[in-house]
């Protein structure tokens, strides 16, 4: 029982370790934002394999991984299947949405890797990272408009676009994964 006084619930798989039940729902929320991001990538490339959506399986198998590259790997992997499944060249305002289903599931990984697996976070921790995630998504939609703007342009400025927004959103992921944010309590 923690210090707190407070029961922590557990679920146990098999003869594997505990789970405490805010990471499973950091588990869920991970499976859901791929979800989302699939749809995305759905109706934007106007549908692709079915074998793509045992993807969103792929967080409950690797929960014990969160903190690992296994989770930068993993969209590595959607991400190339963005630009391998949507035409070349196009914009798509699916782009946002998907964008929301990457940022939710990078988020919930992340804080998935900031306790234990028995772990429980605080609904503080839980707003601090919400707050976090929505102002990452915040800076997806002028992004999205820029990008849209740029849609059809002349082929010499779309890979300087590209090339700026790959830098910012390389600084973005530098900042936060080596500047986690602190309890300030």
């Amino acid at each position: 029982m923690p210090e707190t006084g407070r029961l922590r619930r557990t679920v146990q798989f098999g003869s594997g370790q505990e789970w405490s039940l805010s990471q499973l729902g950091a588990t869920l929320a991970a499976m859901g934002a791929v979800a989302v991001y699939l749809a995305s990538l759905s109706l934007a490339a106007g549908g692709f394999d079915a074998v793509w959506w045992a993807l969103v399986l792929l967080p409950l198998l690797t929960m014990s991984w969160a903190g690992s590259a296994a989770p930068l790997a993993y969209w590595a992997l959607l991400l190339f299947g963005w630009f391998t499944l949507t035409p070349a060249g196009s914009f798509s305002w699916w782009s946002l949405p998907a964008a929301a289903g990457c940022i939710v599931g990078h988020a919930a990984t992340a804080l998935s890797a900031s306790s234990p697996p028995a772990g429980s976070h605080t609904a503080r921790t839980a707003r601090r990272w919400a707050r976090h995630t929505a102002a990452a998504f915040a800076a997806a939609v002028p992004v999205s408009v820029l990008a849209a703007l740029l849609a059809g342009r002349s082929p010499g400025l779309v890979p300087t676009a590209y090339v700026v927004g790959l830098g910012g959103v390389a600084v973005g992921l530098v900042l936060v994964r080596t500047s986690p944010p602190v309890d300030r309590g």
